[in-house]
């Protein structure tokens, strides 16, 4: 008779595109995923581990190559607070000018945010009097891609590829998802510095992972604000 297992409580939460996902906590065997998350410097490498859990506590119900960046981090953020604990300890470095104290924070993982720019961006970008196109936050698998590039022209190229989700002109609009790479490879790489400065008036707001923070110097006393972006600012 073997040893009787326990089940994992289930828990909700909702992404910033309206879909609910359902998880359980992470279990010891996937206590791995955690450590790299803190340890590791390599983004690539993180980013892999982040997606891994997902698909475990998610039953793989959940694609994380197609989430967001910001989603993704969000729900990693959630799954960890009901895994290991809603309360994170975190410690900061003093503002103070010549002051190398630093001092602690408890942060409430239930109360981080997606945080989206205050005047958000219209993702329709006029490019000329009859030419335009709509664009889209790349998801993780795409990012990932773009990470593995050496050349900064070739990062440009793809970040820009990934993001349309439509061109249009007068007479017809144009699904990315329906024209082929080297199509649209040809057709970013005929755009203007200008045209390009427009679209990454775009991505230049996406949302984030945010936090505000008051922490006291442990050193001269002081009184700091701050505030924490990104899932790595939460280890």
């Amino acid at each position: 008779m073997g040893l009787p297992i326990q089940k994992a409580p289930k828990h909700k939460c909702v992404l910033s595109n309206g879909q609910e996902v359902t998880f359980r906590p992470f279990l010891v065997k996937e206590q791995k995923y955690l450590l790299v998350t803190k340890e590791s410097n390599d983004s690539l490498e993180i980013l892999s581990a982040v997606k891994s859990l997902i698909s475990a506590v998610t039953d793989n119900k959940v694609d994380s190559e197609k989430l967001s960046v910001f989603d993704l981090e969000y729900l990693f953020l959630q799954i960890r607070a009901k895994s290991v604990g809603e309360s994170v300890k975190v410690h900061l470095y003093c503002k103070k000018q010549d002051c190398d104290g630093t001092g602690e924070v408890d942060i409430d993982l239930t109360e981080v945010q997606i945080v989206k720019p205050e005047n958000e961006v219209n993702p329709t970008v006029e490019l000329s009097e009859t030419l335009g196109v709509t664009l889209r936050y790349p998801n993780t698998k795409q990012l990932a891609k773009v990470d593995t590039l050496k050349d900064d022209g070739d990062k440009l190229v793809e970040l820009l590829k990934f993001g349309i989700e439509s061109v249009y002109d007068e007479e017809s609009v144009y699904s990315a998802d329906e024209i082929s790479d080297s199509e649209l490879v040809e057709f970013v790489e005929s755009l203007t510095l200008d045209q390009v400065d427009k679209l990454n008036t775009f991505f230049e707001s996406v949302p984030v992972l945010q936090h505000d923070v008051e922490f006291e110097c442990k050193s001269c006393g002081t009184l700091n604000t701050s505030t924490l972006k990104g899932l790595q600012s939460f280890f």
